[in-house]
């Protein structure tokens, strides 16, 4: 038996040993090519997978909602969190996603100065995406990879749909990253904003959609 494994292995064709495969991109890696100006500043590039994609532009109605977001939201978070919108935050080694919004823990943004580092999952109380054209992506390449991470609370501000669904409880089943539960807010109800499993505070929906 042993002999004969050796010899399949040995009779392997060069074009099996020698076949090309796909160089995925380490977070690190982006973070260099960041910092030394390979990519441009001016570009909204993340990192997926290994690889490198740029999100969709902004319309008129993801610009107003996100100001409202960051608005609402920032007024309402205690002392040792801060809004962070639309930056880069390190899922995991293959994986630094810009979010619209995230929350994060630190009672100053400029720790994350010394040493240099994007937030992880574990500076992550809260991820928010509006989502004016985004909706599917939204709620299932994304809200995978954000259950999967382990991210505590994701919010999904549909915008034409005029409803937030708010998703907790992240888990992972069968390989695939999913949140247990998600409600369902709307005009003239409130948000809870819960950080560390604890309800700080509540969001009035009219003041992030109408």
């Amino acid at each position: 038996m042993n002999g004969d494994m050796a010899t399949a292995t040995g009779s392997r064709s060069p074009q099996e040993t020698t076949a090309e495969v796909p160089f995925d991109l380490t977070v690190d890696l982006f973070a260099r090519m960041v910092e030394a100006g390979l990519i441009p500043s001016d570009r909204r590039v993340y990192l997926l997978g290994g690889r490198l994609y740029e999100k969709m532009a902004k319309t008129k109605a993801h610009g107003f909602v996100g100001a409202a977001v960051n608005r609402a939201v920032g007024l309402r978070l205690p002392e040792g969190w801060s809004l962070w919108p639309e930056s880069t935050i390190a899922l995991d080694p293959t994986n630094a996603l810009l979010p619209d919004f995230a929350v994060i823990r630190g009672s100053n943004p400029l720790d994350f100065a010394s040493p240099e580092r994007y937030p992880g999952p574990q500076d992550v109380g809260l991820l928010i995406e509006v989502a004016v054209t985004s909706l599917r992506e939204d709620l299932t390449r994304a809200l995978e990879r954000y259950a999967r991470a382990g991210i505590p609370v994701y919010w999904v501000v549909d915008v034409p749909g005029r409803r937030i669904l708010v998703h907790d409880e992240p888990r992972v089943a069968e390989g695939r990253g999913e949140y247990a539960r998600v409600e369902t807010y709307r005009a003239g109800e409130s948000i809870p904003l819960v950080l560390d499993g604890r309800e700080v505070a509540r969001v009035p929906f009219d003041e992030l959609l109408r």
